[in-house]
């Protein structure tokens, strides 16, 4: 085996084997955490940055891994049947990273929109509680009575329109959470595969076994 054309070495070593466990650590970690906080919408608004840092650097990972291999593959020479089932799954890792990162930022958009809608209808709850003390409840506006009256012409009621808004992003809040777990299950299962089957074509045979 040639490795003196490979770029991707150190000390003469192939770097493969070292940046697959970027891949194996990064990514598992990020689909557990995007887990909970598809799971958990108060742990997404708190550890949602983790979460997404994990993601980007472990997608980050998977073409440089994937080239490392490529070339070991290319200058090891053999044709060693497991070894080219390894490589063809490790092709594969990319469009499952990709979806998974996707997903990722698309729950992060849409519930931040479902909080932001949720947020906007506790304004005429927290309006009828102040409306005793005649506190303005919208700017121009000094009491629940006025607020009626000046909505009562609209089309519909702000408050039906946002009630509205807040169960349209809920679900489609809900429906992402499932992409999001169904991804990160898919990209996690991805890796286990290219785990077991690089573990294989490398160890197959050694020891007798």
């Amino acid at each position: 085996m040639n490795l003196a054309a490979n770029t991707y070495t150190v000390n003469g070593l192939p770097l493969h084997p070292l940046l697959v466990h970027a891949v194996v650590v990064l990514l598992p970690l990020a689909a557990v955490g995007s887990i909970v906080i598809a799971v958990y919408p108060k742990w997404r608004r708190r550890y949602w940055l983790p979460v997404l840092v994990l993601a980007v650097l472990g997608i980050g990972a998977v073409p440089i891994t994937q080239q490392a291999g490529e070339e070991l593959y290319d200058n090891l020479k053999v044709n060693n049947p497991a070894l080219n089932h390894h490589a063809d799954l490790g092709h594969a890792l990319l469009p499952y990273a990709i979806t998974f990162g996707v997903m990722v930022v698309l729950l992060l958009v849409v519930g931040r929109l479902a909080d932001r809608e949720r947020a906007t209808g506790g304004v005429r709850a927290r309006a009828v509680a102040a409306s005793p003390r005649q506190q303005p409840v919208a700017p121009g506006v000094h009491s629940i009575e006025e607020l009626d009256e000046q909505t009562a012409t609209e089309p519909g009621t702000i408050q039906t329109g946002r009630q509205s808004a807040g169960r349209f992003w809920g679900l489609i809040t809900i429906l992402v959470s499932l992409a999001v777990i169904a991804s990160a299950v898919a990209v996690t299962y991805e890796i286990y595969l290219i785990g077991d089957s690089g573990a294989t074509a490398v160890w197959k045979g050694v020891g007798g076994g």
